[in-house]
């Protein structure tokens, strides 16, 4: 498992399967799972973090086009 090694802990099946490919070798994603499983080899995984956007799409006050008034006299009058 140098690939596992060499990504610094951090491939999975699906990319070592890549790798393996790529160099011309032959293996299922299931039997390099089941591999990693006897070697007790766990990949890092970093989780994506949450990034707030703040958009000016209702910055600027709209123009009061239709004129309502919605002031009441008293409550629970309509």
């Amino acid at each position: 498992m140098t690939i596992f090694k060499r990504s610094y802990q951090s491939y999975g099946t699906r990319r070592i399967h890549i790798a393996l490919q790529q160099a011309g070798i032959r293996v299922s994603r299931r039997y390099i799972a089941r591999v990693m499983k006897s070697l007790s080899l766990v990949s890092k995984y970093t989780i994506k973090h949450y990034r707030e956007y703040q958009t000016a799409s209702n910055s600027a006050v709209t123009a009061n086009h239709l004129q309502r008034q919605f002031d009441v006299g008293s409550k629970q009058q309509i």
